[in-house]
Parts: structure tokens; C-alpha cells; sequence
């Protein structure tokens, strides 16, 4: 069940679930995406995990201040609540924005993190992503929330997906609409990430998975993430951005496996 979580940085909606005994994991999610759409692997993960799901500022029912925001203030939130919550050392998992906020968060904390997955995800600025969030952030600004969302589905899954699951275009129009200001200040964030010099000494054990037909964030930047990051190990699946909804099984199957794995 979701509550409302008051930490340091303000009130946070969280959701838990699995035995509150077991390892925890944070799942941090993407640009526009509230803790429901860590919905599928949650529940598969807490067979074995304690899994916390939140909403990011910016969205859903957690605080939405002017932006512009961080990925760095984002992470400053995310060690918020983990300490709010008292869980010590956790693992993490986050996708596309969720995954740069995670690469700050363990940088800044890295006795907060375990181990550390890093899905469809970026950590250097991309002329290409940048431009495609300046179109959005116009969209937002004008207030057109619908051809935003399309342009989202579009952008987000494989066209081998919408083509065998044309209601996830569906899905996604009759979701209710982000907070447009607040989504255009996490887009800022996300242009401004820059993370990959830093990363290079990371020692948290690190999963990178990439989507081999991603067009968001393009397998070159899965790439150099892996080729920077020491401890990191690449696998690929055959999606597009949104790997963990197209291919939940597979997902949780190689996230499960990675968490179970010791050196």
C-alpha cells in the first residue's frame, strides 16, 4: 500500500513490498513515470526483496517545487528517504532518468548502495537526447500533455512492441497526465546530467542494461557506461527504452540474478 514518507526533503509517496526482513531494493524511476510503473518487476522482485518504489519530486503526489531540478538534488531525495526509512545499506535499480539519479546517489553515498543496476540509462550529455528533451519540454510548455505522452510511447518502445501490443499507445493516452511543470523541470535535469568522467571510480558492483533497439538512449551510451565503470558488467535485451516493461521476465530474471551473485 502507498503512504506518504516525511523526510528531510519533504513528503515523499512510497510503496513497499515483499518481507520487510529481507534485502531491500529502491527502484528509482524514469522521466514522467510515478512509482506505479515499477508495478510488474516489483512484484516479481519482492519474492525475494523488500522493494521500495516512490514517486520523484516532480511527480505524482510527492513535492513538484519550481524548477529547474538536479540529478544530483534528486539523489539528495532518494538518500533522503532511504535513511528516513532506516533501511542501512540497500541495493538499487533505476531506469533512464531513475538510472542517472542512481549513478549521483551512489557517487555522493556509496556506502548507501550494494550493488547497483543501471537500465537504458546515460552518464554523459548526447546532442541527440538532449535535442529530443528540448521537443518535449516545448510540448509541456505549451500544455499539450496528450501529444507529449504519444510522442513518449513512441519514443519509449520498440516498434516491434507496438506493433505486436498497439494498446500500450492506448495505455499510455489514458494514464493521467504528469505534472507538466514539473515534468519540464526533471527534463532540464536530465540535459544537464553529466556524470561519466566521475564514474570511473566507481567500485560498486554494477549491472548495465541496455536495449538493443533503444532509440532514447542509444546502446553507445550503455556502451561507454560499461567501458567506464570498473566493476560493471553490459547485458543487452532485445527492446527498446522501456526494457523492464517489454521484457519484464527477462529483466527480472538478469536483475535477480546479478542481486544473488557475490564475488
Amino acid at each position: 500500500m502507498a503512504e506518504m514518507i516525511a523526510t528531510r526533503r519533504g513528503d515523499f509517496l512510497i510503496e513497499q513490498r515483499g518481507p520487510t526482513d529481507a534485502p531491500a531494493i529502491v527502484l528509482v524511476a524514469g522521466l514522467g513515470d510515478d512509482h506505479d510503473s515499477w508495478a510488474g518487476p516489483a512484484a516479481v522482485l519482492a519474492r525475494s526483496h523488500r522493494v521500495i518504489t516512490f514517486d520523484n519530486r516532480g511527480i505524482g503526489r510527492s513535492p513538484i517545487p519550481p524548477g529547474p531540478y538536479s540529478t544530483a538534488e534528486m539523489a539528495e531525495d532518494v538518500h533522503g528517504l532511504v535513511s528516513e526509512l532506516g533501511l542501512g545499506r540497500v541495493n538499487a535499480a533505476g531506469s533512464s532518468m531513475g538510472g542517472a539519479i542512481c549513478q549521483e546517489w551512489v557517487l555522493a553515498y556509496p556506502d548507501d548502495v550494494d550493488r547497483l543496476v543501471l537500465s537504458n540509462t546515460w552518464a554523459e550529455r548526447d546532442r541527440w537526447l538532449t535535442g529530443l528533451l528540448e521537443h518535449w519540454i516545448e510540448l509541456a510548455g505549451r500544455g499539450s500533455g496528450r501529444d507529449l505522452l504519444f510522442q513518449l510511447a513512441l519514443f519509449c518502445f520498440s516498434a516491434d512492441h507496438l506493433t505486436d501490443h498497439p494498446q500500450t499507445i492506448d495505455e499510455f493516452l489514458d494514464a493521467p497526465l504528469p505534472s507538466l511543470d514539473g515534468f519540464r523541470a526533471a527534463a532540464r535535469a536530465c540535459q544537464r546530467h553529466e556524470a561519466l568522467d566521475r564514474l570511473a571510480s566507481l567500485r560498486t558492483p554494477t549491472l548495465i542494461i541496455g536495449g538493443e533497439h533503444d532509440i532514447l538512449t542509444r546502446p553507445t551510451l550503455s556502451q561507454r557506461l560499461a567501458q567506464t565503470i570498473p566493476a560493471a558488467e553490459l547485458r543487452w535485451l532485445p527492446t527498446g527504452h522501456m526494457t523492464f516493461w517489454e521484457q519484464p521476465d527477462a529483466w527480472t530474471t538478469a536483475v535477480r540474478e546479478f542481486l544473488a551473485a557475490r564475488p
